[in-house]
Formats: C-alpha cells, structure tokens, sequence
C-alpha cells in the first residue's frame, strides 16, 4: 500500500480522535472517517472492475461505519443494534475470503476451532453478571461473529502475508470489544475510549491490508 495512502489514514484517525475528544458529549459522525477512508481507497482502486467480492467488502464497511456512528449514542438499546449491524459486517468479511479458508476435519483441527472460541467468548461470561442483560446476550451473539471471522482468518493459509493481516485484525477486533465491555461495566479506564478508537482503527486497516492481499497486484508497483 502506497506510504501516501497510509499516512491519509492515519490522519483520518488523529482527526476522528480528536474530533471525539471536542464532542465527547454530542453525536459525531468522524467516529466513521478511518471507515469511509478505507472505503473510498478501495472503491478508487477497484471502480471499473467491481465484482461479487469487491461489493460484498463494501458492504461490509459501510456496514461498519453506520455501527459507528451508532455506537456514539449513549443508549444502550442504540449500542445494542450496533453490534447487530458490526455482525452482518463481520459476515460480509467472512463471505469475502471463504473460499480461501482452509477447513480441516481432523479431531485436532475441530478441538482446536473450539478451543479458540472458547477463549474469546470466555472474557465475556466471567463477568456477564455486571452487564445489562440485552447488552450481554447481543454482545454474546457478536462474539460468536467475532469467533468466526478468527477462526476464518485462523484457517487462511493459502496467502502468507493475506492470512497475517486477516488474523491481526481479527485479535485487534476480539481486543476492542472486551476492553469496551470492561471498560464500560467492570472497570474505569482513563482515556479508554481513545485506546479502544486506536485498536479499533488499525483492526480495520489490518482486514484491509488481508483482503487487497488476495489480490496479485491490489497497488502496483509505482504506487498508484
């Protein structure tokens, strides 16, 4: 990816961190700006050759912007129908590499798949006594997403360098959503919010990065 393109998004980041620290208590819509840039970067390199694939991770990330926004709403219900919309962009994610994924069906694989869900979904029963109820079964319905998309990217090895990224994005995920649930029932974190917006924004760029890496020659060389 082109170090112009990177250093766009970052700057989309610092923009929306800092927007969200002068309306910390109004709805902004910058929480969306990393989102709408990856967005706009695909878009620009693939318009004229859009295929199933290419809409179907588009969908994805206006998918997860809309839950961005959203998720500024100091409601619960609000956040609540977040997470249902970060789940159908998950499983827009998941639809746009499956046919990459490389599922076994040894017992070694299976306890493995397993194991691996257990151990997202787990940080979350521990405490599931402090949440409120709605938030706690919708954010048990989106880890079980949340596990599929790792255990997609787990199991994605026909790309070395695709398969690192998808599989950095999908840990970022699983790191955003159990920090914003502690940090919002179990425990105060100073400047929280703004660690979690970071972990969040590089998850994001990370399935970027997985998914243009499928592709032979997603940027060519000269960087256009």
């Amino acid at each position: 990816m082109p170090l112009r393109l990177v250093l766009i998004y970052i700057l989309c980041c610092l923009i929306e961190i800092v927007g969200y620290r002068l309306y910390r208590d109004k709805l902004s819509f910058l929480s969306a700006l990393p989102v709408i840039c990856l967005l706009i970067f695909y878009y620009l390199r693939r318009r004229g050759e859009y295929r199933l694939k290419d809409y179907t991770y588009s969908i994805g990330l206006f998918l997860a912007a809309i839950a961005d926004i959203m998720l500024e709403v100091r409601n619960t219900t609000v956040k609540v129908l977040a997470l249902v919309i970060y789940m159908l962009s998950f499983s827009f994610y998941i639809a746009t590499v499956r046919k990459e994924a490389v599922f076994g069906t040894s017992t070694r694989e299976l306890l493995k798949v397993i194991g691996h869900m257990l151990l997202l979904i787990s940080p979350v029963l521990v405490v599931f006594y402090k949440i409120p109820s709605d938030y706690f079964f919708a954010s048990m319905i989106y880890m079980v997403f949340l596990a599929l998309l790792y255990i997609t990217a787990l199991l994605r090895k026909t790309n070395k360098s695709s398969y690192q990224w998808f599989l950095a994005g999908a840990i970022a995920f699983a790191v955003v959503t159990i920090s914003e649930i502690y940090f919002s029932f179990i425990i105060r974190f100073p400047n929280g919010s703004i660690l979690i917006k970071t972990i969040y924004s590089f998850a994001q760029f990370a399935i970027f990065m997985g998914i243009i890496r499928t592709y032979k020659n997603f940027y060519s060389a000269d960087g256009q």
